[in-house]
């Protein structure tokens, strides 16, 4: 099996990405109360520069009371 089509762009639309290679978040509650810090970006940043085409980063939580 192949894995050079990893390395091959990819285009839809308005989305442009260098290769295929697509990294998942993997920070989960990384973010002290929610809130980015300074390590959050360090960390992602790392992550670009190892030529990965698409960062999927960690989403928050809104603290909403529901009823």
């Amino acid at each position: 099996m192949s894995t050079n089509s990893l390395f091959t762009p990819f285009h839809l639309k308005s989305l442009n990405l260098k290769n295929r290679i697509v990294m998942a978040p993997m920070t989960r509650s990384f973010s002290p109360n929610g809130i980015p810090t300074d390590n959050v970006a360090s960390y992602y940043e790392k992550r670009a520069q190892g030529d990965v085409g698409l960062i999927l980063s960690e989403g928050t939580v809104i603290n909403r009371l529901s009823s």
